[in-house]
């Protein structure tokens, strides 16, 4: 009985590490769950444990198992609802400070990257200056299209006072 549950353990574990690399919505990690604390209650029961030890550390287990995978799958959830944070697609929106700027194109830094940068459709002038900000409006390949900011990009976010006697 003893090596059945230490197998229950085992495939138990396997499933669960499969559940982290296979995407299957959580039924392996159910199964694991499952397995590892029917399995724990095998040993226990093997070893001479009496019934009212064994079933109730068996479902502790199980429910604690459980509810970790539930805080596993809403954190999952949350994380792909979740704007993207990374990646080019992620600069647009950003501010960029002007390095140097020529004609209709220059190079802004974007987050400690220089870009190849060109105005945005009805830039008027003056013409940026560098150490001028801007914000990303498109990405084109390796360049970025930049516009002004409006009152709102620019001006220093609120902090509240500081709460010292």
């Amino acid at each position: 009985m003893v090596l059945i549950g230490v197998a229950a353990v085992l495939v138990g574990l396997i499933l669960l590490v499969v559940e982290a690399h296979v995407t299957t919505a959580g039924v392996l990690g159910v199964a694991g769950v499952c397995a590892t604390a029917g399995g724990i209650g095998l040993i226990l029961g093997a070893s001479g444990a009496p019934l009212w030890v064994m079933i109730p550390v068996a479902v502790l287990l199980a429910i604690t198992g459980l509810i970790a995978m539930l805080v596993i799958a809403r954190e999952v959830f949350v994380a792909g609802k979740r704007e993207l944070q990374t990646g080019p697609s992620a600069l647009i929106g950003r501010k960029a400070v002007v390095g140097s700027w020529s004609g209709d194109e220059g190079q802004v830094s974007v987050d400690g990257a220089l870009w190849r940068a060109e105005l945005a459709y009805g830039w008027e002038d003056p013409l940026p200056a560098p150490g001028d900000k801007v914000i990303v409006a498109e990405l084109d390949g390796l360049s970025v299209t930049v516009r002004r900011p409006t009152a709102w990009e620019v001006l220093p976010t609120w902090k509240p006072p500081s709460l010292s006697l």
